[in-house]
């Protein structure tokens, strides 16, 4: 019956490290592209596909599942490139020159700006939430410092008169250090 409580506990611990706030999202992020003012829209939820609404109109634009950037600008024309192996494949008949006497953005700078915006969404999102930082690093610290009282709450208390071995404690001192070396990873996640 304890354990089954204990690993209540567990479960709902681990689920509530999980839950983070609902926050208002901001998915436009303004920008210069070659010279001209730009907000990049999101579609609310993601990250792959939205809108740019420049001077000189707006482009739309889409991941693909294979990883192609396809690019729809106001006059129809539709610019795709994919990262291939490091490099990048546009199609044979872009021409980047026409497009910018057209007055139009280059799809280079317009995938380059797409994808600034994409990881700076991104990286607003990412990480893990501080509470389990602190938590990870209380409990390292006390593991390391007080092993005797750690063992004692997880084993000693079932015992009448038992002592750790010194294993034990130094396995509650190795995890210890674990915990605060995860604690600090966590934390500048």
């Amino acid at each position: 019956m304890k354990r089954i409580i204990a690993m209540i506990m567990a479960c709902s611990v681990l689920m509530l490290f999980g839950c983070s706030g609902e926050t208002a999202a901001n998915t436009d992020y303004t920008t210069t592209i070659d010279g001209q003012a730009a907000v990049i829209s999101f579609l609310e939820g993601s990250l792959s596909e939205g809108k740019i609404k420049a001077d000189n109109g707006t482009y739309t634009f889409a991941y693909s599942m294979d990883g192609t950037l396809s690019i729809v600008y106001p006059n129809g024309y539709i610019y795709s490139q994919k990262d291939v192996g490091g490099g990048i494949a546009v199609p044979a008949d872009y021409d980047a020159s026409a497009v910018e006497k057209l007055g139009y953005i280059d799809g280079f700078s317009l995938a380059r700006a797409i994808s600034s915006a994409s990881d700076s969404g991104r990286n607003d999102t990412d990480g893990a939430p501080i509470i389990l930082s602190l938590f990870l690093l209380a409990v390292g610290i006390w593991f390391i410092s007080a092993p005797r009282s750690a063992w004692w709450i997880s084993k000693g208390w079932y015992f009448k008169n038992a002592e750790p071995s010194d294993l034990s404690l130094i396995v509650y001192r190795v995890g210890g250090c674990v915990l605060v070396f995860g604690g600090i990873i966590s934390f500048f996640a």
